[in-house]
């Protein structure tokens, strides 16, 4: 069970990267651009009333819940199968998407895109810890997670 959790996150990580970089009818644009400071694209989303409501949901709540599987890989490696390890590691790796995003003119770099992508995963990682907490569908004999589940 555990392969086949690892095959498809790592499909589910090469369709959103194709999507982040390539789809979306994305086109490369010859300017990098960073956006540092926190909230300010977020407050940008509540506040302008000229914000379409589908533009809000897809940077937004896009950005929250498409992260949210990540939440679970700590069921195929244990090692982020705690709360720092697993946030380091997926805060880490979303910045460098992120700035490769913007250094290959596919993309901004936003601080706010790290944070609610950050928080998508945690809500992955919260609903994985319920999951092996409760056994729900006897998750942890089909990951084995009997004596590796470990709270923060």
């Amino acid at each position: 069970m555990k392969r086949f959790f690892a095959v498809l996150i790592t499909i589910y990580t090469i369709l959103l990267l194709y999507m982040m970089f390539i789809g979306c009818d994305r086109e490369t644009s010859s300017t990098s651009y960073f956006q540092l400071i926190p909230f300010k694209t977020i407050h940008h989303f509540f506040c302008d009333d000229h914000i379409y409501r589908q533009t809000f949901l897809i940077n937004i709540i896009g950005n929250i819940f498409v992260f949210s599987p990540f939440g679970f890989l700590g069921l195929s490696i244990i090692k982020l199968n705690k709360i720092i390890p697993i946030t380091l590691f997926f805060i880490i790796s979303i910045t460098l998407i992120e700035l490769t995003q913007s250094l290959t003119g596919r993309g901004v770099a936003d601080i706010d895109d790290v944070l609610l992508n950050t928080l998508g995963m945690l809500i992955g990682y919260s609903v994985f810890k319920f999951a092996a907490w409760k056994n729900i569908a006897n998750i942890k004999t089909y990951f084995d997670l009997e004596y590796k589940l470990q709270t923060a």
